[in-house]
């Protein structure tokens, strides 16, 4: 490469520079996503999370067991519930009737971040 094409190459890397400085790929939360008028965050204070699954057995979780419960709503109502434990497990149910328990003799209240929203919200798990 010649010296002027050299120069030229030069000055229009550093006119650049200026329009990049300013650029930042987007975070996790400002990337688009459809709205989903179902989404609702919020966090329950309760003892006891029972669900009914998909082969009739009742289960009971301790809150305290759980770090974070999402529950899917599809289209015809069905309902998916995703598990993240305290322990980084993580379950994804196919549930027919949840009950949130919020005093129980055997287990205490504990706070616990709740989401609502469709199937196609699936956040569980995170690849790290």
């Amino acid at each position: 490469m010649t010296g002027p094409a050299k120069t030229l190459l030069v000055i229009a890397a550093l006119a650049a520079v200026p329009l990049l400085a300013g650029w930042a790929p987007p975070q996790d939360s400002e990337r688009a996503r459809p709205t989903d008028p179902l989404r609702q965050e919020a966090s329950w204070s309760f003892a006891v999370l029972q669900y009914v699954d998909a082969r009739d057995q009742l289960i009971e979780v301790p809150a305290r067991n759980i770090a974070r419960l999402q529950l899917l709503v599809g289209p015809e109502g069905d309902m998916r519930m995703e598990i993240l434990y305290q322990n980084r497990d993580y379950a994804s149910v196919v549930v027919r009737d949840f009950a949130i328990i919020r005093t129980s003799a055997t287990a205490t209240a504990t706070d616990v971040p709740v989401v609502r929203t469709g199937f196609a919200a699936m956040a569980f798990p995170a690849f790290e």
